[in-house]
């Protein structure tokens, strides 16, 4: 088995590695296309914390190649996608069927190997048949949607409510779009004007460049003066959190969800307090991947064009080198292991 490995800070390896025995709950894939994520950058730059020496790649394309005696949702042959991520089993949310919720959640790429390899061998749980008619790319965002999704349900957003959404990154473009599905307001804010005409170009009417504008007027006259009933944290950077809090009309309800990152998030809480705010932490996709693998079979989200590149799987090391100098350039690299 032909795998890539980071072992520590700008040090990745493509290792030869024994292949693993298939359990009888298990389930042996053959890798098609995977995909860079903003943690796997991290990692092989030293700037996120990992199991080393560790595969990267939580994302994943496969078809099913063994399954264990006891497997039952796929069969030899199927196309499938994987979850980024797996229950402990033994944490009381998992031992009461809440997995989603698992106190100790392990994450493909950082906890445990992730899928930049030829062939892999996860629990049958983790693997979600797919469509014919989804695109194996299509499907390198099957987590960003039902994160959006998740976020949309811990927001109780309904019709007509306006979300400002700061940080036009993946999950950002997208969560504007499910927002739209369910037909409420999106308003994307972000520093970056090529991000946001990406936006544009898949239906999302309202932007705002706060290099252009002033991002608080701005959701001001689009809300008809009242500010957004609902507004979704994604990227740290472009607004403080602290004024953040600003976007909601008083009573509204928030989610901060910065994921991929170990730095410090602060913020004076006394806007929360005087606007009487509700704020969420939401980083988890829940329940979700069902619901994501009909919205994209459905064509209810564009996500194509936010692929930057595609590369071999020989190519990772270089790119991985390239993303790190040009960290802006970059939104998903597909990884096409048939190339």
């Amino acid at each position: 088995m032909k795998a890539w490995r980071i072992y520590g800070a700008n040090d990745i390896r493509l290792d030869e590695l024994p292949s693993q025995p298939v359990g009888a709950d298990c389930v042996k894939i053959k890798v098609l296309k995977t995909a860079i994520t903003h943690s796997d950058n991290l990692i092989y730059e030293g700037k996120r914390t990992a199991k080393l020496p560790v595969i990267p790649g939580r994302h994943c394309v496969a078809m099913v190649s063994e399954v264990g005696e006891n497997v039952k949702n796929v069969a030899r042959g199927n196309k499938v996608a994987l979850s980024p991520y797996r229950g402990c089993g033994s944490c009381l949310e998992c031992n009461q069927g809440r997995s989603e919720n698992c106190e100790n959640k392990l994450e493909y790429g950082l906890s445990e190997d992730g899928f930049l390899s030829d062939f892999a061998v996860v629990n049958s749980g983790d693997v979600y048949k797919l469509p014919d008619r989804i695109d194996d790319g299509e499907a390198m965002f099957l987590e960003h949607i039902a994160t959006a999704v998740s976020i949309i349900g811990k927001l109780g957003l309904e019709k007509g409510e306006h979300i400002a959404i700061i940080g036009a990154s993946i999950t950002g473009i997208i969560l504007a779009q499910v927002a739209m599905y369910y037909q409420a307001v999106p308003i994307l804010i972000d520093v970056r004007r090529d991000r946001l005409d990406i936006a544009s170009s898949l239906g999302i009417y309202y932007t705002v460049d706060t290099t252009m504008s002033d991002a608080f007027k701005k959701v001001f006259s689009l809300t008809g003066g009242r500010m957004a009933e609902t507004c979704a944290y994604m990227t740290p950077g472009i607004i403080p959190l602290t004024r953040a809090f600003e976007f909601c009309c008083k009573r509204g309800r928030m989610t901060i969800g910065v994921a991929d990152s170990e730095e410090e998030l602060c913020a004076d809480l006394r806007a929360v307090v005087n606007r009487r705010l509700v704020v969420y932490g939401e980083s988890s996709m829940g329940k979700n991947m069902r619901t994501a693998i009909n919205m994209l079979a459905n064509k209810s989200v564009g996500v194509l064009p936010l692929i930057s590149r595609e590369i071999s799987f020989s190519q990772l090391g270089s790119a991985l080198e390239e993303m790190a100098k040009l960290p802006e350039k970059y939104l998903k690299v597909v990884v096409d292991m048939n190339k």
